[in-house]
């Protein structure tokens, strides 16, 4: 669909190369022509210097920066570029954030406690971020947006953000596990052997944890974007058993599904994070994957994540009527070095599908 104030507008994304994490920038357009950028995490500390600040030069005005979640690997980024001279904050108009009262660290290095600030102190001290600050981000909340463009939360709750809070002495501890970026020394082994796709597709897709024992990834922001020429679903880290909940809540199902023109799969394609349910109630043909191959502590994405995309049993029943397509947004090649290989040839002869490595940059045809 085009701008019916000017036909050559496009809402572009951006998934950015943050190695092992997230880091997003949609620009888009209200209907009245204004342009209307959004950040969505900023990947781990290094994505700042490598690629963030390049992209961020040429933004005038961020209207939204959204942190999903407290993991380094989607705030990192983020941090570093608030403590830079590059920051202004006059030229952010919102921040999107759940955990602004939880003390955070900087860098991936030197890590002490102690020595932690929250977010709001270190946006604080960069100058007044009065009347900027939106909080609970939760399910049921409608975020105002300009006219032509609209968000739907549908991650995290109430709940799970209060057990996030209540719980953060005992967490803090893994907090600043995570924080040791960590790389992989060693060609990771072939995913190949655990089985084809179908079968992979058929197989247990229970989530290693429940939703309230996996808190951080389960109290990561979720939301459905759409503008005058697309949609997104934005997932996140989030935990896909309250995903499969929030949707059945909202009406969607197998028979009535939620409908958007891209989905960025939840946490870099982890198995734990996509299920057979979840994807049954989408109607969507183009998935993304934002992952170099994974850390010490975690590779993605799994080979089980591919078979459920591309075989789950609503799209088995439909005869694989439309083409499917997963991006990457890092070469195949590098990313299979660090999650071991995930794909090969003969997986493409079923399914009507394709596969996209090293895209960055998309937009709706």
């Amino acid at each position: 669909m085009k701008h019916p104030l000017n036909e050559n507008l496009r809402t572009q994304v951006r998934i950015l190369p943050a190695k092992h994490g997230d880091s997003i920038i949609v620009k888009t357009f209200d209907s009245q022509a204004n342009e209307f950028n959004i950040v969505i995490d900023g990947g781990p500390p290094g994505t700042f210097e490598e690629v963030l600040h390049r992209e961020l030069r040429g933004i005038l005005m961020i209207n939204i920066i959204v942190l999903t979640h407290i993991d380094n690997d989607h705030i990192g980024g983020l941090i570093k570029f608030v403590k830079n001279a590059l920051f202004n904050p006059s030229q952010v108009e919102r921040y999107w954030f759940n955990s602004k009262n939880i003390q955070i660290t900087s860098t991936s290095d030197n890590i002490h406690a102690g020595h932690a600030k929250t977010f709001e102190e270190l946006l604080i001290d960069k100058g007044n971020i009065k009347d900027k600050w939106e909080e609970d981000i939760i399910v049921g909340v409608e975020p105002k947006m300009p006219e032509g463009i609209s968000v739907e939360i549908v991650s995290p709750s109430q709940e799970i953000l209060e057990q996030l809070y209540l719980n953060w002495p005992s967490l803090s501890e893994e907090y600043l596990e995570k924080l040791q970026d960590l790389n992989i020394s060693a060609i990771q082994p072939s995913q190949i052997q655990r089985g084809t796709l179908q079968d992979l597709a058929l197989a247990d897709d229970t989530p290693a944890n429940q939703i309230l024992k996996d808190i951080f990834n389960s109290s990561s922001i979720a939301f459905v974007f759409r503008t005058f020429d697309t949609s997104f679903l934005f997932l996140g880290d989030a935990h896909p058993i309250f995903m499969e909940e929030t949707l059945t809540a909202k009406g969607y199902s197998a028979d009535n599904k939620l409908k958007v023109d891209f989905v960025k799969i939840s946490h870099h394609g982890s198995k734990n994070n996509t299920t057979n349910k979840l994807l049954d109630m989408i109607d969507c043909d183009k998935f993304i994957i934002s992952t170099n191959g994974g850390s010490s502590s975690h590779t993605h994405p799994d080979r089980e994540t591919i078979a459920r995309i591309i075989h789950h049993p609503e799209r088995v029943k439909s005869n694989y009527a439309n083409k499917r397509t997963v991006y990457l947004n890092y070469p195949l090649e590098s990313i299979a070095a660090k999650a071991g290989q995930f794909v090969h040839g003969e997986d493409f002869k079923v399914g009507n599908w394709e596969l996209i490595e090293n895209k960055c940059i998309l937009e709706n045809e």
